[in-house]
């Protein structure tokens, strides 16, 4: 191909790309959200892909509540289980009834009503949308691959938005003859990119350029 054809080739393919970053995009949020019902409402609470500062200010609160409540029976409970003067055996007892004996029931009650809710109508209502939505978006997904693959030879790895974008600037200004300069001449810059994506981070800047981040980005982006 010429670089005018290429050129062309390139503008017809990008919208195609943009629409199959659009759908992998969806499809992840989906995913997500999926995820997020099929763990429960109070997954925050208990699980551990969720823990986060809620958990921490709500077992704290609990922990407060629970021996305020129970604190003279469980140091009832200490005296009289408290047979030997043995280190070993004190901290073994002040372990299991003042932090694993609470905590257990934490998580069991915890655990037992997110598993109610997540049996509720209502719940299974908004799992089912979502799973709909995740096979329809997954099937288009699907759909607008094959008909990417089936216009264009460049390589699945290239066709993303990023890379589509820098290929269009390289033709337009005749920076690249064919498609494999277009790639070294991509490859070489990203590696550039990315090298000073490090030194910011090494150096502790937080500003970072745009086109660093959009590198990095694309090394993560997988289709």
């Amino acid at each position: 191909m010429t670089e005018n054809h290429l050129l062309a080739h390139i503008q017809a393919v990008k919208p195609l790309v943009a629409t199959l970053n659009r759908t992998d995009t969806e499809c992840n949020q989906l995913e997500n959200k999926m995820k997020g019902l099929e763990h429960g409402r109070l997954r925050s609470l208990y699980h551990y892909n969720y823990l986060n500062s809620l958990f921490a200010l709500v077992i704290v609160v609990y922990f407060f509540v629970f021996h305020l409540i129970f604190g003279d029976m469980l140091v009832s409970t200490y005296h009289t289980l408290l047979f030997f003067d043995s280190f070993v055996l004190t901290f073994f007892l002040v372990f299991c009834l003042f932090l694993a004996v609470p905590l257990s029931l934490y998580f069991l009650l915890i655990y037992g009503i997110n598993t109610l809710i997540k049996k509720t109508s209502t719940h299974q209502s908004k799992l089912q949308h979502v799973r709909s939505a995740l096979a329809e978006a997954t099937s288009y997904r699907k759909a607008t691959k094959q008909e990417l693959h089936e216009l264009t030879d460049i390589p699945a790895y290239y066709l993303k938005p990023y890379s589509i974008e820098k290929f269009e600037t390289y033709f337009k200004h005749q920076r690249a003859d064919s498609l494999k300069e277009a790639i070294n001449l991509f490859e070489t810059e990203k590696s550039f990119l990315l090298h000073q994506y490090t030194l910011f981070r090494f150096h502790g800047e937080k500003r970072l350029y745009q086109s660093y981040e959009q590198a990095v980005r694309f090394e993560k982006q997988t289709l």
